[in-house]
């Protein structure tokens, strides 16, 4: 059975490099990964994806675990506004399918999120890391989810958002979110400040109207709501901020009763090096019943050569009481250096 896989994998890879010389917008990805805890063992993958064939971008994976195909479109609504559609099949080896569909669209000040999710195995059977994702996906073996979300923009700085999940745990929220944009005075330009001020003496009443010349910093974001549904209840409070420099922090917390959560992220750019990106994210959320409650990451990408590296690491503690990790390293590759002589 490895070796048919391992075959199947091969053939893959095949047909990724096959396609490069049609596909200069396309990105090709090998990879190996490892998972212990929920989903043991190693395992290997190839993958392209931006492919564009039907009016969108398809993609495609094969690997020791799954085969998963996917397909995104974004569609022009005018008057109303826009759309998106994103698609993806995995079938995995050891029997099962799981099949999601999500859609975006904006009609005037109002934005749409709808999700629907099908399956007959498990996340960890297709991906592994999935488990341990700052938003989990249904763990379950087998079953239906829904979700719906929309956004009422009131003012360019203040948002109602409002949505709802039909799963194994229903549950619906309201709330708001606001953000404000920093900015610092901009200092003067060497030899620029005399004569500023000698012309601005010269004239008073401009003195007194004139602002001062200021730069963006980054923004502040916050949120606040309710949460409400089968096992969760509570209040929900959250800030973020998102630096001009790409730095971007963001804490969120749920307390009610008998209800608690709480999940952090920071993200930033250049650390490991040039063009590098580095994010770092933690949740504690004890109330969840479909997903992992205890889930810690670590996404790191570099550019290596005419590509780029990535690692991901993923851990934690399951509902079941049962600690778990997994990791993946990979090489992304766009595809016209592929079909470069």
């Amino acid at each position: 059975m490895n070796q048919w896989r391992l075959g199947r994998l091969g053939r893959g890879a095949a047909l990724a490099l096959a396609l490069a010389g049609g596909a200069g917008a396309a990105t090709v990805e090998f990879g190996v990964s490892y998972a212990a805890g929920i989903a043991g063992g190693g395992g290997a993958q190839v993958g392209i994806s931006g492919l564009e064939a039907l009016g969108g971008r398809i993609s495609a994976g094969l690997s020791t675990r799954a085969a998963t195909v996917g397909y995104a479109r974004g569609l022009a609504l005018p008057p109303l506004g826009a759309a998106t559609v994103n698609g993806t099949v995995a079938l995995a080896w050891r029997g099962g399918v799981r099949a999601d569909l999500r859609g975006t669209a904006t009609v005037g000040p109002v934005a749409l999120n709808l999700g629907l999710g099908a399956f007959t195995t498990s996340a960890a059977s297709t991906d592994p890391l999935s488990v341990w994702a700052l938003t989990p996906p249904d763990a379950r073996d087998r079953g239906l989810s829904a979700d719906l979300s929309a956004r009422y923009r009131l003012s360019r700085s203040l948002i109602l958002v409002a949505g709802g999940e039909l799963s194994v745990q229903t549950q619906g929220f309201v709330g708001v979110e606001g953000r404000r944009d920093l900015t610092r005075p901009v200092p003067p330009q060497e030899g620029t400040g005399a004569a500023a001020s000698d012309s601005t003496a010269n004239d008073p009443a401009e003195a007194e109207t004139t602002e001062p010349e200021t730069e963006p910093v980054g923004t502040l974001n916050w949120r606040a709501g309710v949460r409400a549904g089968q096992g969760v209840l509570g209040v929900t409070a959250g800030v973020g901020y998102a630096a001009e420099s790409g730095l971007n922090l963001g804490l969120d917390a749920l307390v009610g009763p008998r209800t608690f959560g709480i999940t952090g992220s920071v993200g930033a750019p250049d650390v490991l090096g040039a063009g590098s990106t580095l994010r770092l994210y933690a949740a504690y959320e004890p109330w969840r019943t479909s997903g992992a409650p205890l889930r810690t990451g670590v996404e790191a990408t570099l550019p290596v050569g005419s590509g780029e590296f990535g690692l991901n690491l993923g851990g934690g503690r399951t509902g079941a009481d049962t600690l778990g990790y997994a990791a993946r390293v990979t090489y992304r590759l766009p595809l016209e250096s592929v079909s470069q002589p």
